[in-house]
């Protein structure tokens, strides 16, 4: 929980650098990135032996971390279809999940952390060893389980929406068609009549007259509909888009294709 709170604040703290503006990049809503407290317990368990042998704790540490990361970027994809983190743009990088600059970041990390940050956390923890420290662990655990069905709620309505969304730009497109399709028999009749060729052109006209209508006041009201949904957000949804910009690009999307 303590280095999941910490890793939290790094990532914080790099973005404030990187875009001058405070954003809560946790996949949680409350002050924890959960990938850091697992990574640093795995990183614990198998390199303290080596804490003092620089080289090989480097080389772990980056092995460790690497999978790590990959495994997660992988899962969160294949469960929520999103990318929650993309490294394709930088260099030397496995399906954007993981790259060789922050693999080194997080090697060189750990040798700072295991060596330095991690005995004084030990110290901390060992004051902790009590009915005081159980019952803080118990209230820590409770919100964190708490906020994680919280955010993964969230998550599948942000998923729900999108689907709607997207159903509702295709049929967009769909009536568009039509009412690109009732224009020019319109205009066809239209060159049928200027030049007097007997056929039922009244009833016909009045037929794709009748269908322009419906079309574009189904239009109107797909458009009314995917406004109202798309403004609706919750403060879970707000949260992640500015965290993970790869849903609004999403949504971005689905807007670009309504328009089409």
């Amino acid at each position: 929980m303590i280095y999941a709170f910490l890793g939290w604040c790094l990532e914080v703290s790099y973005h404030v650098v990187k875009s001058k503006k405070f954003i809560n990049r946790g996949f949680l809503n409350g002050p924890v990135c959960p990938i850091y407290g697992v990574g640093m317990v795995i990183l614990i368990f198998f390199l303290t032996p080596l804490s003092n042998n620089f080289l090989l704790l480097f080389i772990g540490s980056v092995l460790l971390t690497s999978m790590l990361e990959f495994i997660t970027g992988f899962v969160l994809e294949k469960i929520f279809h999103d990318k929650w983190w993309n490294y394709s743009q930088e260099p030397f990088n496995i399906k954007g999940y993981i790259c060789l600059t922050f693999s080194i970041a997080w090697g060189l990390g750990a040798i700072l952390i295991l060596n330095i940050v991690h005995p004084m956390i030990t110290v901390l923890v060992s004051f902790l060893q009590n009915k005081i420290g159980l019952l803080l662990l118990i209230l820590v655990s409770g919100c964190f389980i708490a906020d994680f069905i919280i955010t993964v709620s969230g998550i599948l309505e942000i998923k729900k929406k999108l689907k709607i969304l997207e159903e509702i730009a295709e049929n967009l497109q769909s009536y568009s068609e039509d009412v690109g399709e009732y224009i020019y028999k319109g205009m066809t009749l239209a060159i049928k009549t200027k030049e007097n060729i007997k056929t039922k052109l009244d009833e016909q006209k009045l037929e794709i007259e009748d269908n322009f209508n419906d079309s574009k006041q189904k239009i109107e009201e797909l458009k009314m509909k995917y406004e109202s949904i798309k403004k609706e957000k919750s403060f879970v949804h707000k949260r992640l888009e500015e965290a993970f910009p790869n849903i609004k690009k999403k949504l971005d999307k689905i807007d670009h294709h309504k328009n089409d």
